[in-house]
């Protein structure tokens, strides 16, 4: 019921938009549908995605003894949303999931820009600045799951952002406070994150040639008033088994330290990062230690066979959507072939904690048949330290519009 009304809404919204005078409005597509006023200071877009997923697994005899491991498929994400800008100064973004049957709540927030020394605020759900692969919408991501550093990253979260760009975008700065909510829209209790993060483009250039430098720090303290965390931590391949499990009784706050790095020349590229998560248990635990340290690192060098390059957008200083030369079947077009590799590690273990150490190299072939459509492949090895390796064959099919 909840589903069939939320697409009547949207599809009431589409009609009632794109049913408007001529005189007041201008409707395009641009990736999406939007819908703008001739004085451009109301514009509105409607979009989505559907990516489906396919996996085949193959775990040795160690690993095998201790997960259950099955060939699968699944819609990983299934979304609608609109956004857009209303009278100049206010903008906003609603975007739902309907992948695993229940509808979740992703991006619901409010932005008012062009204030005055602080630049913009942003109120509601959205995602903590924290991280470059986070940050990158999974529409934009190299390969088809994040790098295991994203362990250490919270996602969405209720909160309000201030945020602001200077020495024309080459310099960047966000500040948020956020409550622990997890995508419900709902927090009652104690728990809070502070998260900053600063990035700087020392090398931007798009006209002569295409060369991004691109550096970043991010810093999170989150305050979890002496409750339980728990890591579940799977390969980079969402349908598999979650190879590492830690549960920490009672943590006081943790503290998280995180460094991007993005080079983007021509048609190739490399980014990493580095995050160290600083654990504090809370003194009623029973862990020996007052503080315990995890870290997480990882390495993406990407290639487009066909002469495409990485689409880095200086106003959100992360990737945007790639760019085929000629789209398939366009002039003889077949679309943009990318070629990526990437080594990821994470380690959960420290004095009396062990949540073990996992490594994955996945290797990967991206088709981009055009700006919204999408074909991905990857082989991830998984090498569980101690308990044994795993081969994942997986595929994508995505439309992102």
């Amino acid at each position: 019921m909840k589903i069939t009304l939320l697409i009547f809404i949207f599809t009431f919204l589409g009609h009632l938009l794109t049913g408007q005078n001529e005189k007041d409005f201008n409707v395009a597509w641009d990736n999406a549908m939007k819908v703008s006023s001739h004085d451009g200071d109301t514009k509105v877009q409607l979009g989505g995605r559907i990516q489906y997923d396919v996996m085949w697994i193959d775990q040795d005899d160690s690993l095998d003894s201790h997960f259950d491991a099955n060939n699968g498929a699944e819609f990983r994400r299934a979304r609608i949303y609109t956004s857009g800008k209303i009278y100049k100064n206010t903008e906003f973004k609603l975007q739902l999931d309907f992948a695993g049957g229940a509808v979740a709540v992703k991006d619901a927030y409010i932005m008012l820009t062009e204030i005055p020394v602080a630049g913009n605020l942003m109120a509601g759900n959205f995602k903590e600045p924290f991280g470059l692969s986070m940050l990158t919408s999974s529409n934009f991501i190299t390969d088809m799951e994040r790098p295991l550093v994203n362990t250490f990253d919270n996602d969405r979260n209720l909160g309000f952002m201030l945020f602001n760009q200077h020495l024309k975008r080459r310099l960047s700065w966000f500040a948020g406070y956020f409550y622990p909510s997890g995508n419900t829209g709902k927090y009652l209790g104690n728990k809070y994150n502070l998260v900053f993060r600063l990035t700087g483009l020392p090398v931007y250039t798009v006209d002569d040639g295409y060369k991004v430098l691109h550096l970043g720090a991010s810093f999170a303290n989150q305050y979890h008033d002496n409750t339980e965390v728990l890591y579940r931590i799977r390969p980079e391949a969402h349908l598999a088994p979650a190879y590492l499990t830690l549960n920490i009784d009672k943590v006081a706050e943790i503290n998280d330290f995180n460094t991007e790095f993005l080079l983007i020349f021509g048609s190739l590229s490399f980014e990493s990062e580095y995050t160290v998560s600083m654990v504090k248990p809370s003194f009623t635990s029973a862990l020996n230690n007052s503080s315990y340290k995890f870290y997480a690192y990882y390495g993406t060098l990407s290639w487009f066979l066909t002469g495409e390059h990485k689409n880095y957008v200086a106003s959100k200083t992360v990737f945007d959507r790639v760019k085929p030369k000629k789209n398939l079947g366009q002039a003889g077009g077949f679309g943009a072939v990318e070629l990526s590799l990437r080594y990821s590690h994470i380690n959960l273990d420290d004095e009396d904690l062990h949540g073990g150490i996992m490594s994955d190299i996945t290797g990967g072939i991206n088709w981009y048949l055009n700006p919204a459509v999408k074909v991905a492949l990857n082989y991830v090895y998984s090498d569980v330290k101690n308990l044994g390796k795993a081969n994942i064959f997986q595929m994508r099919f995505q439309v992102a519009f």
